[in-house]
């Protein structure tokens, strides 16, 4: 065994024949010798296979050692990555549970608070409503019926209301009605409608804005305006406009002689028996197929209805939309079409617009109670924060 361990050749060297075995060759007979030298070959060949498969042993080992070194690697980072991901689960959890508490809270507070409230308001608002149109209907069957209609007379205290607003009104319509730039960005959805209809009327011009749009655009037109100091600011940017009320002065004109009258929020400054007479006049002085276009707030929208519309004094009462439709079919004119304007800005919606759960995924009761948390938010908003204005546009038939 020690011979053998002497005659191991170091690593990457062949491996050699013991001494003894070559001794021995000598004392081999000759016949025999061939048979030996075959003997000791295959020793040879033994001792290089055996000094490959060492080798292979030793890459061998040192290839085990790396995969070793691998797996531990890989099972620290899995260790690692399972850390990581179940704190992220955590937060994310966490962001689920504060969003569905404050889900829920805003669901309290809509039903506790805001629901009852809109509800209270819409009941006020309706039976208004309900009372308005008995009044109309009880106008419109004595128009139908050529009865005279009931006129009440100015108490004294209305007379200096109207006197005291009379002096305040040019500071009133600079406060109220917002920059010219605004009000011509708001006008201007009407060009269309009026291009080919000239020469257009227009009732209650104020300052002029819709007067300047139509004659940047080429149509001839004239504003009609009761203030004095708005005619003369007015004419003095060159606008033609008729100083005097709006239905004597329609009173005064031909009849078939307009293609187009427009009032842009001026019927809900009337009271009903006025805006009847005045839509009278309108269609006598339309021409056949002739337009008539009127703006007014929306009081459908609860914060103009309940809020914003009483902000100017000179208001009588919220018109809405299907009285004036009503008003307008009355006096003969074929109602084409209702529209409403100018919604709130977005920034103001409560819908947010946000999906409800974050990054996280959540539950099918998370969802359906985000679902119902949108639609009840889209109505409310839909109340709230709709159309700020409507219109509604007519014309006179080819055929009285």
């Amino acid at each position: 065994m020690a011979g053998e361990s002497r005659n191991q050749p170091p690593p990457g060297e062949m491996r050699s024949r013991p001494d003894w075995l070559e001794n021995l060759a000598m004392y081999v007979p000759s016949v025999l010798r061939r048979r030996f030298e075959n003997v000791l070959q295959s020793i040879d060949a033994l001792n290089r296979r055996a000094d490959v498969l060492e080798e292979r042993s030793a890459t061998a080992d040192g290839r085990f050692d790396v995969l070793e070194n691998s797996i531990r690697l890989i099972q620290d980072e899995i260790e690692r990555l399972r850390g990581d991901r179940i704190v992220d689960l955590e937060r994310r959890l966490d962001r689920l549970e504060a969003t569905i508490r404050e889900v829920s809270a805003d669901g309290a507070r809509t039903r506790d608070e805001t629901i009852p409230a809109v509800v209270d308001r819409s009941n006020l608002l309706i039976d208004r409503l309900t009372t308005e149109l008995d009044e109309v209907a009880s106008l419109v069957e004595r128009i139908l019926r050529s009865e005279p209609l009931p006129i009440p007379a100015p108490s004294p205290a209305e007379g200096e209301l109207s006197g005291a607003l009379k002096e305040i009104q040019p500071t009133l319509v600079q406060a109220l009605r917002g920059s010219e730039e605004e009000i011509v960005h708001r006008l201007d959805r009407h060009l269309p409608t009026l291009r080919g209809s000239a020469p257009v009327l227009d009732l209650g011009c104020g300052r002029g804005e819709l007067l300047l749009m139509l004659r940047d655009a080429g149509i001839d037109a004239v504003g009609v305006e009761a203030d004095p100091a708005l005619v003369q600011a007015a004419r003095r940017r060159g606008l033609e406009v008729i100083e005097g009320d709006c239905v004597e002065v329609l009173e005064n004109q031909e009849p078939n002689h307009w293609g187009a009258v427009t009032a842009i929020h001026l019927m809900e400054h009337l009271e009903a028996s006025v805006a009847l007479k005045l839509l009278h006049e309108v269609r006598r002085v339309l021409r056949p197929s002739g337009i008539f276009l009127a703006e007014c707030p929306n009081p459908r929208n609860l914060r103009v209805g309940a809020s914003e519309f009483w902000i100017d004094p000179t208001h009588r009462r919220p018109l809405m939309p299907e009285t004036l439709e009503l008003f307008v079919s009355a006096v003969g004119l074929e109602v084409e079409r209702l529209g409403y304007l100018h919604p709130f800005p977005e920034e103001e919606l409560l819908a947010s617009g946000e999906e409800v759960g974050g990054e996280g995924e959540t539950s099918g009761e998370v969802s359906e109670l985000a679902r119902r948390f949108d639609r009840l938010t889209t109505r409310l908003d839909e109340l709230l924060n709709g159309s700020r204005d409507f219109f509604v546009l007519a014309s006179k038939p080819d055929v009285d």
